[in-house]
């Protein structure tokens, strides 16, 4: 049996008349822009509770579009995680601001108020809370801090569309701007590159909204320099149609997730992360604190269960930020976390019989 880490096409068939719908939109011959993206970022306003979403072309652009629109400028410095996808670190590279890399705490893969505080200079412009794998990077307590130091946050939301804080707010809610990723494995996947913004800063958002298009404000007039990030319509039609879907969707990624917490349980040399109700897991990770992590790795390749390590060389390790100086110490559990972590198939809509088999294979290697 192959187990895949994560089967983006598997919500397809939760959309009602899908393959017809589809084919019905591709003869409309609007392909950029159009009715199908402004109703997808009117469901996305609506669903996360916030005044405004721009759709861009890329969880990528949402982080550097953002940036830019904050007024980040060359020699700022920006707090972020080191261990996160090399997108974050590059996008403060974008705007010539200075990377500052906070350690995780290991029971949430994510910074913290307390990684973050004693980082904190008068050069410090803004803190970047990644949501890494799902997870609540301390949002609350962060915000708290950033107001109280008047620094600016950009919410990284790429990995956590749907999920929700303790207090039941939708991360990317809480920052200044929460950017988020609409790539095929993600929560709310499209069938491409895609992602967004969400704010409730009107000021923040037009910047955005103009950054997008070619800072055009209207037909051939060019307010600023901007870029070219716009959502394609089709894109945007299986959005907006998984968003509709979007609560069944994580019910069933929800049944993925208590499958693995009963199993992990009882196993003394796994360490899971703290997990709450009120978060939509991307990736379904453990800790190895006594076995070798790409021995199990080896063992479930060969018995077709797909795995991934997320992410075994650190930013602050990265050779394309080494050579600008950026040899951040002190990042204990981030250096740890990325010897010893492993991620497991998550998806929607698994089966018995596919949970039965990983079981099997978990308790062969494990137990």
């Amino acid at each position: 049996m192959k187990i895949p880490i994560a089967k983006p096409n598997s919500e397809l068939s939760d959309i009602k008349n899908f393959e017809s719908r589809f084919i019905k939109e591709v003869h409309k011959g609007i392909y950029i822009g159009g009715e199908n993206v402004k109703s997808y970022e009117e469901d996305l306003k609506n669903f996360l509770n916030v005044k405004y979403v721009a759709s861009l072309n890329s969880g990528t652009d949402a982080l550097v579009l953002s940036l830019f629109s904050m007024g980040i400028k060359p020699g700022d410095e920006i707090i972020l995680p080191s261990f996160t996808y090399f997108a974050t670190a590059e996008a403060v590279m974008h705007v010539g601001a200075i990377p500052v890399f906070a350690d995780v705490e290991k029971n949430s893969y994510c910074i913290s108020a307390n990684t973050v505080e004693k980082l904190i200079t008068k050069k410090t412009r803004c803190i970047i809370p990644v949501h890494l794998y799902g997870y609540d990077s301390d949002i609350e307590n962060i915000v708290k801090l950033a107001k109280k130091n008047n620094i600016s946050i950009l919410e990284d939301v790429a990995q956590a569309f749907g999920s929700k804080s303790t207090s039941n707010k939708y991360l990317g809610a809480y920052g200044d701007i929460g950017a988020f990723s609409n790539y095929p494995s993600k929560t709310l996947g499209g069938i491409g590159d895609g992602g967004f913004i969400a704010t409730n800063n009107y000021k923040l958002y037009k910047k955005i909204s103009l950054l997008k298009n070619h800072g055009q404000s209207s037909t051939y007039q060019h307010e600023i320099m901007g870029v070219n990030s716009r959502l394609d319509s089709l894109n945007a039609f299986v959005l907006r149609n998984k968003l509709k879907n979007f609560n069944k969707i994580s019910k069933t990624r929800s049944k993925f997730v208590n499958f693995y917490l009963d199993f992990f349980n009882t196993v003394d040399t796994i360490l899971v992360p703290k997990i709450h109700e009120n978060l939509v897991l991307n990736y379904f990770s453990v800790q190895f604190l006594n076995q070798n992590r790409n021995t199990v790795k080896k063992f479930l390749q060969d018995e077709g269960i797909q795995t991934s390590i997320f992410y075994q060389k650190p930013l602050h390790k990265q050779p394309a930020l080494i050579k600008y100086g950026f040899r951040d110490k002190g990042l204990k559990n981030t250096d740890t976390l990325s010897k010893n972590i492993l991620s497991l198939p998550l998806y929607s809509n698994p089966t018995d019989v596919e949970l039965r088999y990983i079981h099997k294979k978990l308790t062969k290697i494990l137990k």
